[in-house]
């Protein structure tokens, strides 16, 4: 019966008399946190190491360009979700699946077996926690106790 009131109250009729769904969850915050997150984890994959920004001109003032460019996608990530006016839901769903797929790409990219990699053992712990934080997050959403509303 809950089931019921709850489909009946995310229905909603309009002034043209056809029924829309009334959701605050927004999927263009989600769809939009992940296509961030996927261009973020893309600038660690294809941008060298080795190029460098020039300040001045003659290499005395030099910075690392892939570490200005990730940071300035950091950024970006993090106004994205502050100003993107949502529902608080959505914005936790949406840094959710954010740091799923950084989690993932951590799994996936990080060369934990490198010989000349010290800090790998670390690296792998502190990648364990973030994968148990992860699934934390995830049963929050897919409990039953959660209740969407407007």
């Amino acid at each position: 019966m809950h089931a019921y009131r709850r489909v009946l109250f995310m229905l909603i009729s309009s002034s043209k008399g056809t029924l829309t769904v009334n959701s605050p969850i927004e999927l263009r915050k989600v769809i939009g946190g992940v296509i961030l997150s996927i261009l973020w984890v893309c600038t660690f994959l294809f941008i060298k190491p080795t190029l460098i920004i020039d300040w001045v001109g003659d290499n005395s003032v030099t910075t690392n360009f892939k570490l200005v460019v990730v940071l300035i996608g950091l950024l970006v990530i993090v106004f994205y979700h502050i100003f993107y006016r949502s529902s608080g839901e959505t914005t936790k769903l949406s840094l959710t699946a954010t740091l799923t797929i950084l989690w993932l790409s951590l799994i996936i990219f990080y060369p934990f077996k490198d010989p000349t990699n010290d800090a790998g053992g670390a690296v792998g712990f502190f990648a364990l926690i973030g994968g148990l934080a992860v699934c934390v997050l995830w049963v929050r959403f897919f409990s039953d106790e959660l209740i969407v509303a407007s």
